[in-house]
Parts: structure tokens; sequence; C-alpha cells
């Protein structure tokens, strides 16, 4: 005698099943991780230059999104606020920036500075433009050059649309490109080129300031002593014309 086995089937429902399809399309093409590269190309010489980042963008389907980059700087480098407010209002770039805004410090007395500059994505990639300063240092005994590493910068993107595999940043941005997107989202990226990109600037050589400054009194006295002259001949001339 055979016994009947009874399987049960849970209910299918068929709505739920579309609903959840649904949901994995929309996902799939708007709540996708989003692939960056950045490339980094650097105009000027000496204390100051120009930090331009081009930043690419995969996978990037929205169509309203703003890309921001964030650094802090050390004490040896600045963003000068009259540069970059005079940036703004010309509408050449958007940067902000928290922290020192003494720019005659030395670097040793100087606190840090962080900097934010912040741009529209346009076909999938945006240009970030900063300008850097070096601050000046105190002599040392050898004198030579001091390598600035320059830190590598955080990639930010703030869209309409949510994008997955993203967290939405805890990072002080400053005004205004802290208004532009509700939540901004940290990106990590694969840097093209000059990953750390060394800064090298000249130290005085603190060894030399006995001779220094014996030189600077002697060239003090005689640029005196060729004025006095000066004015003593010219009087003179004066005189021999009035009598």
């Amino acid at each position: 005698m055979y016994k009947k086995m009874i399987v049960y089937v849970p209910e299918l429902n068929f709505s739920r099943i579309v609903a959840t399809l649904i949901l994995w399309t929309r996902c799939a093409q708007i709540c996708t991780g989003v692939e960056a590269k950045i490339e980094l190309n650097v105009e000027g010489s000496g204390f100051h230059r120009t930090f331009i980042y081009r930043a690419y963008f995969k996978d990037l389907t929205s169509d309203n999104c703003q890309a921001a980059i964030y650094m802090e700087l050390p004490s040896a480098l600045y963003v000068n606020v009259d540069e970059i407010a005079e940036l703004r209002r010309r509408g050449t770039s958007t940067i902000c920036s928290i922290g020192e805004t003494d720019a005659e410090l030395f670097a040793e007395k100087a606190s840090k500075q962080n900097v934010t500059v912040c741009t529209s994505v346009s076909l999938s990639s945006s240009t970030l433009v900063i300008p850097l300063h070096q601050r000046y240092r105190y002599a040392h005994e050898t004198g030579g050059y001091v390598d600035v590493m320059v830190p590598e910068p955080k990639l930010l993107l703030g869209c309409r649309e949510r994008i997955r595999d993203h967290r939405v940043s805890k990072m002080d941005l400053c005004e205004p490109c802290v208004n532009l997107a509700t939540k901004w989202r940290e990106i990590p990226y694969r840097m093209l080129n000059n990953r750390a990109y060394v800064w090298p600037i000249p130290v005085g050589d603190s060894s030399l300031s006995r001779f220094v400054t014996y030189v600077t009194l002697l060239a003090t006295v005689i640029g005196a002593m060729f004025i006095a002259h000066a004015m003593y001949t010219n009087v003179s001339k004066n005189h021999s014309k009035q009598d």
C-alpha cells in the first residue's frame, strides 16, 4: 500500500515578481557604481603653480551631476582667498576654502587649510583647476631644497539620482560647492599620472647669515654715502648758480 506524497508549492505572486524585475532593471540603469579616472597636469614654476585635474567617469547615466575635488593642504601649501574670490566673481572657476587665510605667514607658523573646487559634469567628464602656492620657510643650516608632497585629492560626485555602492561623504565642503548637490558621494578613482606629486622648493642657508648680514650692511653704508654725496653735489651746484 503506497502513501500519497503531497508537495506544497508556495503560491507565486505574479505582481510581486513583476515589481522585483522592474526594480532590478531600474537599479541597473541609475543605481550602478561609477568608475572614475583622473589625469593631472601642472602649469607654472617656482612657488606658484596651477593644478589641472581632468576627471573621467564611466557608467554615469545621470544627466545632472556635479563633480568636486577636495584637498586637505599641509601648512606648506595654500590657496589665496582673494585670488579664488576673483575667479568665482569672473565665473572662471568655483573654488572655496576653509582654514588659514594669511598668505604672508611662513610654513612653520601657518595653520592648515582645505580647498574644494567644483563644476558640472559634461559628457561624463569635468575639468577642475586649483591654483596652489608654497609658503616661504625659515632658513636651514645646510640650505638646499625641501620636497613638499601635494596630497592626493578626494573625488566627489553629486547627482540627482542615487548612486549605488558609493557612500555619502562626511567631508567639510565649503560654500558655494556644498550647496550644489543634496548629497555628495566619494568616488574611488584611478590616477592616470602623477599620483604622488613632489614639489621641491629652495630653502635659505642659515650658516651664511653672518656673511649676508655683513654684505647687506656694507651695501647699505655705501649706498647711503653715495646718496649723501649726490645731495651735497646738487646743493653745491645750486649755491654756485645763485652766486
